[in-house]
């Protein structure tokens, strides 16, 4: 009875993990990512982030809209180590890059041609360039609906075909996601083709080689995810040199400081878990850019604060004792 119980309590837990999807950010989302150009004793070195900051409405549909902000390059020699990111954000030269959405575990992307006419996209997409996708229609990205064995066929990349291989998982701060490990046919492109690539996506956060590396032009040239993070996670690439964690936040134990409704528009609530009478701290609000916008002193904990009167988009909204120590967290404004 006893070995008939452990059984069916391992049968539970396997289909409660199952069971279990993390969605693609919905409003709070930042993918820090790196380019590496590869030229004779040198690497060419590109810190940028792709972020979400408000939403559109396109075609009857409600998206996430995405920016794009670069660092610009850097050359290294080689032998090298890829430097650690640090590219902090300055909305003041970041860019409309395109519109995210996911409906029913598909990731949807449309880009926009305003942005493809002054910058143009690095992406691959089909070689014939005469049957382009237009860039007024939304293109697949991610599908968390498939198994392994399953096959993707992307007609905008050259037919491209994503044979799922695998699934296994990623423990990432006490949560297990799903990882789809696959691999990919082209009909003959070449520049299609990822260098160094993980060949792996992850649940809510996208693919390890960047959020759209599946669209990326190479030659001679890689992309890497270097972290992740939203107003739940922060996700280092286990395969990079990670980011530093002062370039928008610091790391933080996620269940110390809650702040909801996330996002918010009127009245926001901030709990402190860790809160005693001898706490003595400051509530500091910045804008994307590092600009404070809002400072209040911490003196119970559960503090309420009015948000009205900030504008729309992407906050951090940061705690810091009086010893020097503080937790962080991002803020969407509506």
């Amino acid at each position: 009875m006893k070995k008939l119980f452990t059984y069916c309590f391992l049968l539970i837990a396997l289909n409660s993990f199952s069971q279990t999807y993390f969605p693609f950010p919905d409003s709070i989302g930042v993918w820090k990512q790196t380019s590496l150009y590869y030229q004779p004793n040198s690497t060419g070195v590109i810190h940028y982030s792709i972020f979400m900051n408000g939403d559109t409405i396109i075609n009857g549909f409600l998206y996430n809209k995405l920016y794009i902000y670069s660092c610009g390059q850097n050359i290294i020699p080689d032998p090298y180590p890829i430097p650690t990111f640090n590219c902090p954000i300055d909305t003041s030269n970041s860019f409309y890059y395109g519109a995210l959405r996911e409906v029913n575990k598909r990731v949807y992307f449309h880009p926009d041609s305003l942005y493809n006419y002054s910058h143009w996209y690095p992406f691959c997409f089909t070689s014939n360039w005469s049957s382009q996708p237009s860039l007024n229609e939304e293109l697949l990205v991610y599908d968390f609906n498939v198994a392994a064995g399953d096959t993707l066929i992307y007609p905008h990349l050259d037919s491209l075909k994503m044979i799922i291989t695998s699934i296994d998982s990623v423990l990432i701060q006490s949560d297990y996601r799903k990882k789809y490990n696959y691999n990919l046919i082209y009909n003959w492109s070449m520049s299609c083709v990822p260098f160094g690539a993980s060949y792996n996506y992850v649940e809510g956060i996208g693919d390890n080689s960047g959020l759209f590396s599946l669209f990326i032009m190479y030659f001679e040239n890689g992309e890497y995810l270097s972290c992740f993070e939203d107003d739940e996670v922060f996700y280092s690439n286990p395969n990079f040199n990670g980011c530093s964690l002062t370039s928008l936040k610091e790391y933080f134990n996620n269940d110390d400081l809650k702040i909801y409704p996330n996002p918010a528009s009127s009245n926001l609530f901030i709990e402190l878990s860790d809160f005693n009478d001898t706490f003595n701290a400051q509530l500091n609000i910045f804008d994307i850019s590092g600009k404070e916008v809002y400072s209040l002193p911490i003196i119970q904990s559960t503090t309420k604060i009015d948000v009205s009167s900030l504008k729309s988009g992407l906050y951090l909204l940061k705690i810091t004792s009086e010893n020097g120590n503080s937790i962080s967290k991002l803020l969407s404004i509506h």
